[in-house]
């Protein structure tokens, strides 16, 4: 069983790799996109009618495709101000349950957006726009991250609990904000 548990977090960490690195590449092409059309229009006085749409569809992408990986490297804003002051044990209990609430709201978006997108893909709808692109590109966007992020919050809460159980528990409060940044205790204070 823990053989077939490390199994599927594997998969699920590959797949939340790919998305975020998909994310970033999004956000890098959203990037040059909005650039291209701005150089364009101001410099050759060409209307364009795609580049506005395209960069908010892989922005979209970025926000839902990426949260997965931003929860998977524990990167998401936190506001930390009552949970370092907790006791480390009521602390993890806390991530814990706030873990498992946000589990559920992934969980709730990802199911009444499936059939959003399939209606999308069975209708064959498109923008309504000149370039008029197919719908469900940016609307598989929702669910597929969406379930992503739930997948792998799942990972993260059974981490937490089998820690919280091992007795595997950090007795100083983590800090969120400067997680990545190197500070000495004595500059805290």
């Amino acid at each position: 069983m823990k053989q077939l548990w490390t199994l599927i977090t594997r998969i699920i960490d590959g797949l939340t790799y790919i998305s975020g690195w998909i994310a970033a590449l999004s956000l890098l092409g959203a990037a040059l996109i909005v650039t291209e059309g701005v150089l364009v229009r101001k410099i050759l006085g060409i209307s364009t009618i795609w580049q506005i749409e395209a960069s908010v569809f892989l922005l979209i992408f970025v926000v839902f495709g990426g949260a997965a990986f931003v929860q998977k490297n524990e990167h998401h804003l936190n506001v930390d101000l009552v949970i370092i002051h907790l006791s480390p044990r009521i602390r993890e209990i806390t991530l814990i349950v706030v873990s498992i609430i946000s589990c559920i709201l992934a969980a709730v978006l990802a199911w009444y957006a499936w059939p959003m997108w399939w209606e999308s893909v069975v209708g064959n709808e498109h923008s309504e726009s000149l370039w008029g692109p197919p719908l469900w590109i940016p609307y598989l966007f929702l669910p597929l991250g969406m379930t992503l992020l739930f997948l792998q919050y799942i990972v993260y809460i059974c981490d937490k609990i089998t820690k919280l159980k091992k007795g595997e528990i950090s007795e100083e409060a983590e800090r969120f904000e400067l997680k990545d940044i190197d500070v000495h205790r004595e500059e805290r204070q």
